[in-house]
């Protein structure tokens, strides 16, 4: 799970970090903050703002039902072919998002009379009543991985997260292919020290797997550790090509110092993603900050010729012009940004900057 802030204007998700909307840069000074799923992060792609939460009581009825058949499938099992799969957020009835079902047929459970009831209870709404019931299932059955597992999601699902957190770790235990739930829901309640030891024994016994990587990447990213989740963001982003991915490792490698690999990564954002504003504003930065200020200058034009009404590429080619010692133009660029985002936090400041600009420009003769 990750924190965004909804666009009041156009409803998009974006990082909690950023100033603007990455889709219609509206200010998100006032915008309210909400969980959402790594696929609904935006992070600064905006094609990759409209997102719907998966439907929980479905879920819950498709490992039950699971169950019930007798083949069951383990979240983590094919782990390097799946995709991330945080601890779910609570729903009604359900649980959710476990991971995509893997190609290959899973071990057959022992049918349970219990597990059974349970799931007649949970598709009725009465996820309550079935608790109970998965508990004595999984009482009954110590070494049972599976039960502990779902045990563990109703209990989280109904809210119990120090009981669902105990029955996941139960479950790990039984069976290390559980790790990649247990670690993130570690990590959601706090005890971020415990999900890394876990990520980092899921990594050890599974080297290369999606679902580890980027979660122990996440964690460390979210830290600010930038160089310990440098290599699990672009092992990750090598083989997903995925646009929110390659963003967050361009900006790890920016923070490291490795601006080559940053310029690269944005790039390869932009060339999927044009749009995708943030991205282009921060790539413009790289390309300045090593010398490369023609480069930059054509970034922010090209993103500008798309999008006119844009203010952070406003803001961004106003401030490469006042670096360029383009005085009049920066001022223009920044009188266009306060207009576009009147109630941007700084709009002011810009304001006022663009007065002492204009000033300058006069009395230079530019």
């Amino acid at each position: 799970m990750a924190n965004a802030i909804i666009c009041p204007a156009c409803h998009a998700q974006n990082r909690t970090t950023w100033e603007f909307c990455a889709r219609c840069g509206e200010p998100l000074e006032a915008a309210d903050t909400q969980v959402v799923s790594r696929q609904q992060t935006l992070t600064g792609v905006p094609a990759l703002t409209e997102g719907t939460q998966r439907d929980s009581s479905s879920v819950w009825l498709f490992v039950m039902v699971a169950v019930a058949v007798g083949t069951v499938v383990l979240a983590c099992r094919d782990i390097a072919a799946q995709p991330p799969s945080p601890p779910p957020t609570p729903g009604v009835f359900g649980f959710g998002g476990p991971a995509a079902a893997s190609p290959e047929p899973f071990p057959v459970l022992t049918s349970n009379a219990d597990v059974e009831a349970a799931r007649r209870l949970a598709g009725q709404g009465n996820l309550a009543e079935a608790i109970p019931l998965l508990q004595k299932a999984a009482a009954e059955n110590p070494g049972n991985a599976e039960f502990q597992h779902l045990l563990g999601r109703a209990l989280w699902t109904t809210g119990d997260r120090d009981g669902a957190v105990e029955s996941y770790n139960q479950a790990s235990r039984l069976d290390p292919a559980y790790r990649a739930e247990y670690a993130p829901a570690l990590e959601t309640v706090g005890r971020v020290d415990d999900a890394i030891s876990e990520f980092e024994a899921a990594l050890v016994a599974q080297p290369g797997a999606s679902i580890v990587e980027e979660g122990l990447g996440r964690i460390y990213y979210n830290r600010g550790d930038y160089a310990k989740a440098l290599p699990l963001l672009e092992s990750v982003a090598g083989r997903t090509r995925d646009p929110v991915e390659l963003q967050q490792l361009a900006y790890a490698a920016d923070k490291s110092g490795d601006r080559e690999r940053a310029i690269s990564a944005y790039r390869q954002v932009l060339s999927s993603q044009p749009g995708a504003d943030v991205a282009r504003g921060k790539l413009a930065e790289s390309l300045l900050a090593a010398g490369r200020s023609d480069e930059a200058m054509t970034v922010l034009q090209e993103g500008l010729q798309r999008a006119p009404d844009a203010p952070l590429l406003q803001r961004g080619i106003g401030s490469l012009y006042e670096r360029s010692g383009r005085a009049a133009e920066a001022a223009a660029a920044y009188r266009e940004y306060a207009r576009l985002a009147p109630r941007a936090p700084d709009a002011a400041d810009i304001s006022a900057r663009a007065a002492r600009l204009e000033a300058s420009a006069k009395s230079s003769g530019s």
